[in-house]
């Protein structure tokens, strides 16, 4: 499948690179959900689930499907923040629609899930149909949308803390090794669009990226 992203007439210097602590958080968390997506990286992943807390593990499981398959939008953040801490601080802002929304596709089934205009925390009819669409995918998935949706509040504040957790129990360490070298890539890649060009940067970025011929 190919997915176009129409950049006709942006400047080259909108397109900026820039780290997100939390995405790569949730990055880690989708190799521990799914190893066998990333086999380069089955040996961190076993170390890391050897030596989580039972608890925290049964945590990461049951809010996965936020960042098994796909992530919910608010995970990857549109304004990058210079700590997870603030990053998600920035998603207590936004309303108990937009995330219950964002979580619902993403534990429902990307594909599968049409709201349209309607709230699932105040119409019954998509309510239903999430809760449908979850109880197909599962009975995690069911059970997940159903605490989301009778009281988002708490479901919001357990995945915060969840992921809170994460930074003593691996995330910490981790982050600390990879941060400089991240920090260095984007200095290159932002060295590379100021002198060669976006197409040069993209390329740069992944070989799953392209430019098209007229920009």
């Amino acid at each position: 499948m190919t997915l176009r992203i129409d950049i006709t007439g942006l400047p080259p210097e909108q397109v900026s690179f820039a780290a997100s602590p939390l995405a790569e958080l949730t990055s880690m968390l989708h190799v521990l959900a799914a190893p066998e997506h990333h086999p380069q990286l089955a040996a961190w992943a076993a170390g890391v689930r050897t030596g989580l807390r039972p608890e925290l593990a049964e945590r990461l499981q049951e809010a996965e499907f936020l960042w098994r398959s796909s992530r919910a939008d608010f995970l990857l953040p549109a304004q990058p923040r210079q700590t997870w801490a603030e990053e998600l601080d920035d998603i207590d802002q936004i309303t108990d629609e937009a995330y219950v929304t964002s979580a619902l596709v993403t534990t429902c089934g990307s594909n599968r899930v049409r709201f349209g205009g309607s709230s699932p925390l105040t119409d019954a009819d998509a309510r239903d149909r999430a809760l449908d669409q979850a109880q197909a995918r599962g009975a995690l998935q069911e059970a997940f949308a159903e605490r989301l949706l009778a009281d988002p509040q708490a479901v919001r504040a357990r995945v915060r803390d969840t992921l809170e957790q994460c930074a003593s129990a691996f995330f910490g360490s981790a982050w600390a090794c990879v941060a400089g070298r991240i920090a260095a890539d984007l200095r290159v890649k932002t060295d590379l669009r100021d002198r060669q060009g976006l197409g040069a940067a993209l390329a740069a970025a992944s070989g799953a990226i392209a430019l098209a011929p007229g920009g």
